[in-house]
C-alpha cells in the first residue's frame, strides 16, 4: 500500500529500531482506539438498557430498537467503506468515521426521547460503518503477514480493555450520575484516538476504483434490510405461515439478485469472489456463528443478573468485569495455543469448550456465589476470545492487495449482522419462554445460542489440518 502522495508508508520499525514500539504493536493499538469506543459503547448500552427503559417509560423490547438501529445502519453502510478508503485514503476516512461516532455519542447523551435516541444511534452508525473495516484495512496493510498474529493480538487489546472499564464505569455512572454519561465518555476517548491516528498512522490507500457500484450498494442495502427485518420480526411471527414463507422467499430472491449483480460487476461494492480462499470462507462462517451467539450473550447476561436475579447495575458489573478479564487473558493464552496446537486444532478445541460453558449461566440463581459466576465467565471469555484471535488472523492469511479491502468489508458486514441477529434471537427466545423474570426462559435462550456455537464448531472442520503454518510459529505475545 502507498500513501496518498505516492510515497511508501513510513517504516515504524525503522523509526524505533529494536525498540518496544514496533509497527506490529503501535499501529494496531492506535487503530484499535476506534474499536475501543465501539465495544465500550455497545457493552455500556446493553448494561444500561433496563435503566434507560425506566427513564423513558418503555419496555426493554421497545428500547431494543436503539441497539438494532445502530447495527442495521452499520450493516447497510459498511459495504461503502472499502470504496471510500480506496477513493479518499484509508486514514482520512478513518478519522472522519471517528468524528461521526463521537458526534453521534454526544447526540445520544442529549436525547430527550426514544426516537431521538434511535436517530442519534443511526448517526453513530454512520461512523461505525467505516471505523471497523477501514481499521482492519490499515492493520493488515501495515503489518507483515508473518507478524499478523502478533498484530491482531495488539489490535484486540484495547477492545478487551473496553469491557473491563465499561461495566464498572456504567454501574458507577448510573448509581451516582445518570445514564447519559455512558455516551459522553466517548468524547475524550475519541478525541485522543483521533490525535493518535493522525500522529502515528501513515496515510494509506489501495488502487483507486473507477466508479462507485451504486446498483450494488442499493441491492446490498436492500438485502441486508430485508434480512434484518425478518430477524427483527421473528420471521413475521404471529402471521399466517404462507406469508412467513413468502417473506423468507423474498429475502432469498433479493439476495440472489444481489449476488448475481456482484459476480458480474467489474468492481462490486462487496466482492464475494474473494471467498474462493478457503481460509477466509470457513473462518468467516465459523466466526459469524460465534458472533451471533456472542450478541445473544451480551444481551442475556445483564438482563439475567438485573431482572432475573435482582442485582443492581453496579453489582452486575462485577460479573461483566470478570468476563472482560478473561478476554484480556486470551491476549497471552491465544498466541501460545496457536504456536503449540496450530490454528485449526486450537479453534476446534476452544469452540467445543465454549459450547459447554455457554450453557452454564443458565444454572445461575440467587444462591449462586458471585465468585462462581465470575470464574465461569472468566473461563468462557478467555476461551472464546482465543478462538476469535485465531479465526480473525486466519481469515487474512491468503488475501493480498485489493482483496484485503474486500475481505474487510465482508467481515464487517457479517460481524454487524451477526450482533443484530444475536440481540433479536435472544430477545425472541426469552419472550417466548416467559420473559426475563422467568428463570426457565433463560435456559431456552442459552440453549439456543449454544446450538449456534456448536454449528460454528462444525464449520471449522473443512479447514486443512496445517492451515496457517506460515503464521503459526511467529505467533507470540
Amino acid at each position: 500500500m502507498t500513501d496518498e502522495g505516492g510515497a511508501e508508508q513510513a517504516d515504524l520499525d525503522g523509526a524505533h529500531p529494536g525498540g518496544w514500539l514496533t509497527r506490529e504493536r503501535l499501529v494496531p493499538i492506535v487503530v484499535a482506539s476506534a474499536l475501543f469506543m465501539d465495544l465500550m459503547d455497545s457493552s455500556a448500552l446493553a448494561m444500561a438498557l433496563p435503566t434507560i427503559a425506566r427513564h423513558f417509560g418503555v419496555s426493554i423490547v421497545q428500547l431494543k430498537l436503539a441497539l438494532t438501529a445502530y447495527v442495521v445502519t452499520v450493516a447497510v453502510l459498511v459495504p461503502t467503506s472499502g470504496w471510500l478508503a480506496s477513493r479518499f485514503g484509508a486514514r482520512r476516512v478513518f478519522l472522519i468515521a471517528m468524528a461521526l461516532f463521537v458526534g453521534g455519542s454526544i447526540c445520544c447523551g442529549l436525547a430527550g426521547s426514544v426516537p431521538q435516541l434511535v436517530a442519534a444511534r443511526v448517526l453513530q452508525g454512520f461512523g461505525g460503518a467505516m471505523m471497523t473495516p477501514v481499521g482492519r484495512i490499515i492493520l493488515v496493510a501495515s503489518v507483515r503477514r508473518e507478524d499478523l498474529v502478533r498484530g491482531m493480538a495488539w489490535y484486540t487489546l484495547p477492545a478487551i480493555v473496553a469491557p473491563v472499564v465499561g461495566p464498572p464505569l456504567v454501574g458507577l455512572l448510573i448509581e451516582f450520575a445518570n445514564w447519559r454519561w455512558i455516551f459522553f465518555i466517548n468524547v475524550p476517548v475519541g478525541v485522543i484516538g483521533m490525535v493518535a491516528v493522525f500522529r502515528f498512522v501513515a496515510p494509506l490507500t489501495t488502487a483507486r476504483r473507477p466508479a462507485f457500484d451504486f446498483p450494488g450498494f442499493l441491492l446490498a442495502g436492500a438485502t441486508i434490510l430485508a434480512a434484518m427485518a425478518m430477524v427483527e420480526t421473528g420471521a413475521l411471527a404471529g402471521h399466517p405461515w404462507p406469508l412467513r414463507i413468502a417473506g423468507l422467499a423474498g429475502v432469498g430472491l433479493i439476495a440472489a439478485v444481489y449476488l448475481r449483480q456482484a459476480m458480474r460487476a467489474l468492481e462490486p461494492i462487496a466482492d464475494f469472489r474473494v471467498l474462493r480462499h478457503a481460509t477466509l470462507r470457513w473462518s468467516l462462517i465459523s466466526t459469524w456463528l460465534h458472533r451471533v451467539a456472542l450478541g445473544g450473550l451480551m444481551l442475556l447476561l445483564p438482563l439475567q443478573l438485573q431482572l432475573g436475579l435482582g442485582y443492581s447495575p453496579l453489582e452486575a458489573s462485577q460479573v461483566m468485569i470478570a468476563a472482560a478479564l478473561g478476554s484480556m487473558a486470551s491476549r497471552f493464552i491465544g498466541p501460545i495455543g496457536i504456536r503449540r496446537l496450530g490454528f485449526r486444532r486450537l479453534m476446534l478445541l476452544c469452540s467445543g469448550v465454549t459450547v459447554v460453558l455457554t450453557l452454564v449461566p443458565a444454572t445461575f440463581s440467587a444462591s449462586t456465589p458471585i465468585i462462581v459466576m465470575c470464574a465461569v465467565m472468566i473461563a468462557h471469555a478467555a476461551i472464546r476470545a482465543s478462538y476469535f484471535l485465531a479465526g480473525n488472523t486466519l481469515s487474512y492469511s491468503d488475501v493480498e492487495g485489493d482483496e484485503i479491502g474486500h475481505a474487510s468489508v465482508l467481515f464487517a458486514i457479517f460481524q454487524q449482522i451477526s450482533l443484530g441477529m444475536g440481540f433479536n434471537l435472544a430477545t425472541h427466545v426469552l419472550e417466548a419462554g416467559g420473559g426475563p423474570h422467568d428463570p426457565t426462559a433463560f435456559i431456552w435462550s442459552y440453549g439456543a445460542i449454544a446450538l449456534l456455537t456448536f454449528a460454528g464448531t462444525m464449520a471449522i472442520r473443512p479447514l486443512p489440518p496445517h492451515v496457517g503454518e506460515n503464521m503459526r510459529h511467529r505467533a507470540s505475545a
